[in-house]
């Protein structure tokens, strides 16, 4: 039994890329869903498919090169929006989750009222 789904997810994708495979296949929760699409949207990934017996299938880019988990459940790590991280000077992405739902640093920059709970770099 896996805990720590986005930690498994993060793995597969980094293995899969260590080992120049174009797609790897994933177990579909719906914050692993919710964060392949954000990455698909912000160009990370080529495409993700449909989920089938509990698992999806996304396709790799090349231009990823480093994922990296933050905020890890035995050590959460809250920050304000004024906070928020920049990534590779802007060139990569963090992605929060927050009350509004998952979404990008840049995105989270714009709601003034949250307190956001990080996860992921890329």
């Amino acid at each position: 039994m896996i805990n720590d789904t986005i930690a498994d997810m993060l793995t597969r994708l980094r293995n899969a890329h260590l080992a120049n495979k174009t797609s790897v296949v994933l177990r579909a929760t719906r914050v692993t869903r919710n964060i392949a699409q954000l990455l698909f949207q912000e160009g990370f990934l080529s495409s993700v498919e449909p989920e089938i017996n509990g698992m999806f299938e996304v396709t790799l880019k090349r231009s990823v090169k480093t994922f990296q988990r933050v905020s890890t459940p035995g050590v959460r790590m809250y920050v304000n929006h004024k906070e928020l991280p920049r990534v590779l000077n802007g060139m990569g992405i963090a992605i929060i989750s927050t009350s509004q739902g998952i979404m990008t640093e840049k995105k989270a920059v714009s709601y003034t009222h949250l307190t956001l709970p990080t996860t992921p770099y890329v």
